[in-house]
């Protein structure tokens, strides 16, 4: 079945409301999902494959607020950590033009694509590697990203951001970021048994009718209540 984008966000929004995440973070979690759909990268279905890790376990504090050039994330998921963490580091690309980030135990690096697609906009380039092999790729007008990165199995890596584009490596495939328009405006076709497990944890925060709910405003009613 066919969603648009709006639908897979709203619900996918709302199922990380049900999950425990703070406003603000369920919907960053919500855009990292709903872009990697867009880009049928099987977004739903990852998320649905790790709802249970995460219920009633958001954590996404920083340690600190200082620069380091390594970073433990102790396998905590980058749906929880990566907004924050992306933002503080692009804050310091801004500032130094470049920077390398050491990543270990990055158990969700897939997750961390989108937020580096958004920082294109502010014209931070990224990629990532590791011992000389190219994971990823972000530039103005095309994305590449290796089949380790999009199976998650590559959990200790360099994150180098720049103010500098980065060249995707020949002869490797790569995403246009048209695809990402075609798919929004011809909707949407996430794995259907996972789409519902989605709408289960996003029922968890509607409101059960009753007179007193809908005294409150809950419920549709009509024009005439």
């Amino acid at each position: 079945m066919s969603y648009s984008y709006y639908e897979v966000y709203t619900n996918t929004q709302r199922a990380f409301s049900g999950l425990g995440f703070p406003y603000g973070a369920d919907e960053d979690a919500a855009y990292i999902i709903s872009w990697l759909e867009a880009f049928e990268l099987d977004g739903i279905h990852l998320f649905s494959s790790i709802q249970k890790k995460i219920d009633s376990n958001f954590n996404g504090a920083l340690e600190n607020n200082k620069f380091i050039n390594k970073i433990n994330l102790e396998k905590r998921s980058c749906l929880m950590m990566g907004p924050g963490l992306i933002d503080f580091l692009n804050f310091h690309t801004l500032k130094n033009n470049h920077i390398d980030i050491e990543f270990q135990n990055c158990s969700d690096p897939l997750f961390l694509i989108p937020l580096l697609y958004r920082a294109v906009k502010k014209n931070i380039f990224s990629k990532i590697i590791n011992q000389n092999k190219i994971y990823t790729v972000l530039g103005k007008n095309e994305i590449f990203i290796h089949d380790d990165i999009k199976n998650n199995e590559c959990a200790n890596f360099i994150l180098s951001l720049s103010k500098n584009e980065y060249k995707i490596p020949k002869n490797e495939k790569s995403l246009e970021y048209n695809l990402l328009n075609k798919n929004i405006s011809n909707g949407l076709n996430p794995n259907q048994s996972s789409w519902d497990e989605i709408s289960d944890l996003a029922f968890r925060t509607y409101v059960p009718e009753s007179e007193e709910s809908r005294e409150k405003g809950a419920g549709g009613g009509d024009a005439n209540d």
